[in-house]
């Protein structure tokens, strides 16, 4: 007698239900895990860009401002002017793609002179909308520290 190996349409359907089960409850926590996951990616691009904005302006001996131009943070070499202004060589770019993060500064963004001293104070923030997430970056003028804190 041939015994025949394999598995049944019954057996297949639980694992298939099982499967099912597992993958309703894990769907959600996977979605806002990657949220978070893009946020601190985002914040910490925002802080390592401002940083970079601050050392590119000692080692060039230039001017260097950073902007926020709609989701997107920019660093721009404004050469030996103090005045801060959003144009001419863009040094650096952050975009931010995700629809439930938004960065914003006050007075439009900050800027750094060649000692690394802040010429225009600002506070540079990063903002998850879906949830009460958020980092302020805060450029102090003429001492140029940077201070990063949580948002109330």
């Amino acid at each position: 007698m041939k015994t025949v190996r394999g598995f049944t349409l019954i057996e297949l359907l639980v694992v298939v239900a099982v499967l099912a089960i597992l993958v309703g409850i894990a769907a959600p926590n996977l979605f806002n895990y990657y949220r978070t996951y893009k946020y601190n990616e985002y914040v910490m691009q925002v802080e390592s860009t401002i940083k970079w904005a601050r050392m590119t302006a000692m080692e060039r001996n230039i001017n260097v401002a950073i902007c926020v131009q709609g989701n997107s943070l920019v660093v721009y070499d404004n050469g030996v002017s103090r005045q801060f202004q959003c144009s001419g060589n863009v040094l650096r770019r952050v975009n931010i793609s995700e629809n439930f993060i938004q960065v914003s500064a006050t007075a439009g963004g900050g800027s750094f002179d060649p000692r690394g001293l802040g010429v225009q104070s600002s506070t540079i923030t990063v903002r998850r909308t879906d949830m009460n997430a958020c980092q302020r970056y805060t450029i102090q003028s003429l001492r140029g520290a940077i201070i990063r804190e949580a948002c109330q």
